[in-house]
């Protein structure tokens, strides 16, 4: 469990079904927020996934992420998990909440990072964007999300390798702007 938590060229996947309450995580996502990769690929009730989140920064990071779930929109944020091995880990976290053709929101989307190597604030950093247009960035991710899980059905499995090589990068990216932004914050 640690070697798959500590790998640095791992991105994790999820997705939230709004309407059973359930988030659907990949193996490295579970373990992140502390659960089972079976637990996550069964479903785990959107309140208990929560609980993965630090407590420290549950509140402020719940407020953002919940918000853009109800109204729709996408949220980065950067901030403290206590996951399967125990430890207290940082992620970067980048997802969207997408209404439908009547404007409920049914299900949302995103990946996270460990970003945990060389990082010692403890001060959660949220940006959202509720019912708006994407960044630039945001919309390339939005896009490369849905490649990936349309390669996936096809079962190919070299340009799936590749579009998770550029999920990690835009990744990397999404972190260069959070830093980017924190710094512009400062001055």
């Amino acid at each position: 469990m640690e070697t798959v938590l500590d790998d640095a060229e791992t991105v994790g996947r999820w997705q939230i079904d709004m309407r059973r309450g359930v988030v659907i995580a990949d193996p490295i996502v579970a373990l992140l927020f502390g659960f089972t990769p079976e637990f996550g690929a069964a479903g785990i009730p959107f309140e208990t996934f929560n609980g993965g989140v630090h407590p420290d920064d549950r509140a402020h990071v719940m407020e953002h992420i919940l918000g853009c779930a109800e109204a729709g929109g996408w949220f980065i944020a950067e901030h403290r998990v206590c996951s399967a091995d125990g430890r207290i880990r940082r992620i970067l976290a980048r997802g969207t909440f997408d209404p439908d053709a009547t404007g409920t929101v049914v299900a949302g989307r995103g990946i996270v990072m460990d970003i945990t190597q060389g990082d010692t604030c403890d001060d959660p950093l949220v940006a959202s964007r509720r019912a708006q247009a994407t960044l630039p960035l945001e919309h390339v991710v939005d896009l490369v999300l849905a490649s990936y899980r349309t390669l996936k059905d096809l079962g190919e499995p070299k340009a799936l390798a590749l579009t998770e090589t550029l999920l990690m990068e835009l990744g990397f990216s999404l972190a260069r702007a959070q830093v980017q932004a924190r710094l512009a914050q400062l001055h």
